[in-house]
């Protein structure tokens, strides 16, 4: 009987070799040593051919992963990642993908480095993995930046623009005197002579109302120079200060009409001239008058020598 031979293994296996029964009636045994040798060759022929260099690859592999956990163990890594960032920031910096150049503008007050820093972006950040919006967010976050636009220039350059938050008036509060912007939000400690001349509000949650405050002094423009601070009382009324040192109390409601009445009680009785330390216009019928005390004394004595003198009983 012929040789068998398949088109699909005859490349990788010996071929078998049959004997007919005329030749013997049974198989020929094969030369051991010769059969030894084929099957070994059939066996390694057989499997997938293996691509050069897998040792060396997976012993390198072996000694990485060795050392990677050593190091994991150790507390390395953990100081390696502060050092620069997570490890996709690594990647994205050594292909180029770092931010080498930042441009700012839109800035009055704060520096560009300000700027930066509030942005949250160091050495350690890649152009690559920035989240535009998140950096934006960040950058509203900061109390001197009204608006920010942030965007990414390829390969290595970010371009922030902000608007910044201008002061408004002055906040006091447990005795500390801020910056506000006109929606009311604290924006730096007074430290600029500048700003001096600001609108002064005084009281818990007076900041929220600065824009109100502002619109109601400017209803009567001649006093408005006369005022050096509102105090926002229980959060529901105002009481104003004059640089003169007299108090106006003014309705919560309709706070404008009283100080309308105020300017013509100013114009009409000329009150500047008066030792007054308090006019309160909370009611709407009356005004109430204060004196000072030096002012309701001398006004007691001078009562008393109008009074005809007091006669006793007779006895």
């Amino acid at each position: 009987m012929s040789a068998l031979a398949d088109p699909f293994t005859s490349a990788y296996a010996p071929r078998a070799v049959f004997v007919s029964a005329a030749q013997g009636g049974a198989f020929a045994r094969p030369n051991s040593k010769l059969a030894s040798r084929r099957g070994a060759s059939g066996i390694a022929a057989a499997g997938m051919r293996i691509p050069r260099f897998t040792g060396t690859f997976l012993i390198g592999a072996l000694f990485l992963s060795v050392a990677s956990f050593g190091v994991w163990r150790g507390g390395e890594l953990d100081a390696f990642l502060a050092r620069n960032g997570a490890v996709r920031e690594v990647l994205a910096r050594a292909f180029g993908l770092g931010i080498s150049t930042v441009e700012v503008s839109g800035t009055s007050r704060l520096s560009p480095a300000e700027v930066v820093a509030a942005a949250g972006v160091d050495s350690r950040s890649s152009l690559l993995f920035a989240d535009v919006e998140a950096l934006r967010q960040r950058l509203k976050a900061n109390p001197m930046i009204a608006e920010a636009s942030v965007r990414k220039l390829y390969p290595h350059a970010l371009v922030i623009s902000v608007m910044e938050r201008q002061p408004f008036a002055l906040w006091q509060k447990d005795g500390e005197v801020s910056l506000v912007a006109v929606d009311g939000t604290p924006i730096d400690a007074l430290r600029d002579e500048r700003y001096v001349d600001l609108p002064l509000v005084v009281g818990e949650g007076a900041n929220e109302r600065v824009k109100a405050f502002v619109a109601l002094l400017d209803t009567q423009p001649s006093l408005k120079p006369l005022v050096r601070a509102g105090n926002w009382v229980g959060q529901r009324h105002w009481e104003l200060q004059l640089k003169s040192g007299l108090t106006v109390k003014l309705p919560e409601a309709d706070p404008a009409a009283a100080w309308a009445r105020f300017a013509g009680l100013m114009r009409d009785y000329k009150l500047s001239e008066k030792a007054l330390i308090l006019v309160d216009l909370r009611l709407p019928d009356r005004a109430i008058f204060r004196l000072t005390e030096e002012a309701a004394a001398e006004r007691n004595e001078e009562m008393k020598k109008r009074l005809p003198p007091f006669k006793g009983e007779p006895g």
